[in-house]
């Protein structure tokens, strides 16, 4: 568990399904969402409760994120992380979307930057966006973040097309101090 001044971040446990649950069920498509065809998949509560009950989860690890009164706010992950070609995709989730403009999404880019680039010791890490997101894409910006380019029309969802962007941030592009992520 880590805690931090405006959240704290621990391994997701099944309880916490209802939560996740939620996110799926939103009427914003997220690009988080997506499988691997680019298409949104709707688990059930059940199945959420299950995956989230395995600890490795594929080597990758999903937390979730409170605030510091233990309402849950998001989740967050480094999937498919792949040791050999030193690279994650960077995947963070809140249930509201405001929340990326706040300390608390500060608090968790620095968490998963360190896991990547410290621990895990990454050259890379990946991200996508689909062009609803205009929140979560400020954010990876103002994080560093540089798009790789984008996909047009990948997803069709709520009578329209949505665009995926992929974005990308390096570990020599990030700055670390003792008081975190510059």
């Amino acid at each position: 568990m880590i805690k931090g001044a405006h959240s704290v971040i621990r391994t997701a446990d099944p309880d916490d399904a209802e939560a996740l649950k939620s996110v799926y069920d939103s009427q914003t498509p997220r690009s988080s969402l997506l499988d691997q065809r680019r298409e949104l998949i709707a688990p059930t509560r059940d199945e959420l409760r299950e995956v989230m009950s395995q600890k490795e989860m594929g080597k990758a690890v999903f937390y979730t994120v409170e605030d510091v009164g233990g309402e849950i706010c998001g989740f967050c992950c480094l999937r498919g992380s792949n040791p050999e070609a030193q690279f994650s995709e960077f995947v963070v989730i809140f249930l509201e979307e405001s929340t990326f403009s706040t300390p608390m999404a500060d608090e968790v880019f620095d968490f998963l930057s360190r896991l990547a680039f410290e621990r895990m010791r990454n050259q890379k890490v990946v991200t996508h966006c689909l062009d609803s997101e205009a929140e979560y894409r400020k954010f990876l910006i103002s994080h560093g973040f540089r798009s790789a380019g984008v996909q047009r029309d990948v997803l069709y969802s709520q009578g329209r097309w949505f665009n995926l962007e992929a974005l990308t941030l390096r570990a020599r592009d990030v700055a670390f101090s003792a008081g975190g992520v510059r």
